[in-house]
């Protein structure tokens, strides 16, 4: 897992082993989920998610997953995302997770910190 940055914008990219053909948004969401935990433990699982599947994932690989930020506020972070070959060459799927804080307080200041840095500045998929 690295925190790399393009032309545009800081991501997060995390590298996640497919057992076995991925064949739903259920088993994507997944990976998208282990690469969330893995950039910020303190993470709430679960939460909303579109996701637009491109291409079908190979069993017995290792998928790349481009993780940013899209928006971050007191309660919520909606975090974009990319899957795709090891490599980035070829895209498996691409959407938005969104998590809530259900505390009553908002997100801790070292939370909200690390998030900010991922913040995407242009609203289209990278």
């Amino acid at each position: 897992m690295t925190f790399t940055s393009d032309d545009l914008n800081p991501k997060f990219v995390f590298h996640s082993l497919v057992r076995a053909a991925a064949t739903n948004a259920e088993e994507l969401i997944e990976h998208v989920d282990h690469a969330i935990m893995a950039l910020d433990a303190r993470a709430p699982l679960g939460g909303s998610c579109t996701i637009e599947q491109l291409n079908p994932v190979p069993a017995a690989t290792v998928v790349r997953v481009d993780l940013w930020v899209n928006d971050l506020d007191n309660f919520s972070c909606t975090y974009g995302f990319v899957l795709s070959s090891q490599d980035g060459r070829v895209p498996y799927a691409r959407g938005e997770r969104s998590m809530v804080n259900v505390n009553a307080t908002p997100w801790p200041s070292e939370f909200r910190a690390a998030h900010a840095e991922l913040m995407k500045d242009l609203p289209a998929f990278a």
